[in-house]
């Protein structure tokens, strides 16, 4: 596996589990204290989603070339 997949699945991993904690579906508290900002909320994890999923992209395309 690539560093590059590895580190796209740990970012949608980590801002998955940020939203969630956000909706209320889970109770972490270290990541409900993460960010106490309004534009760290919602923004920094639609970003690092957007980054993720990019890097599994972009490691998923040039590993079939």
């Amino acid at each position: 596996m690539k560093l590059r997949l590895f580190i796209g699945i740990i970012l949608v991993v980590a801002s998955l589990l940020k939203l969630a904690t956000l909706w209320g579906f889970f109770h972490i508290t270290w990541l409900e204290r993460a960010a106490e900002e309004p534009w760290a909320t919602y923004l920094a994890p639609f970003i690092l989603i957007l980054v993720g999923v990019d890097c599994i992209y972009n490691a998923l395309k040039k590993s079939k070339e």
